[in-house]
């Protein structure tokens, strides 16, 4: 099976994966590496089409997003 999942707001839809996406790559930007995250927790307010995340590695650092991620 496979998922399609939408958030659809205000006449807008928006996939999953594209956030998931565009999540990860502001990740890897931080110099760190997606085989080393081991919680990601992502945040998507549909009313301004802004994503918020916090990665915690399998050493425990944290690392987030204070200015938020816009998704298109």
């Amino acid at each position: 099976m496979k998922l399609k999942l939408q958030v659809q707001f205000n006449n807008k839809n928006v996939e999953t994966t594209n956030i998931e996406k565009l999540v990860k790559e502001d990740v890897k930007s931080k110099g760190v590496k997606m085989t080393t995250v081991d919680t990601l927790e992502v945040y998507y307010k549909p009313e301004d089409s802004s994503v918020y995340y916090v990665a915690t590695t399998k050493t425990g650092e944290v690392v987030g997003n204070d200015q938020p991620l816009y998704i298109g």
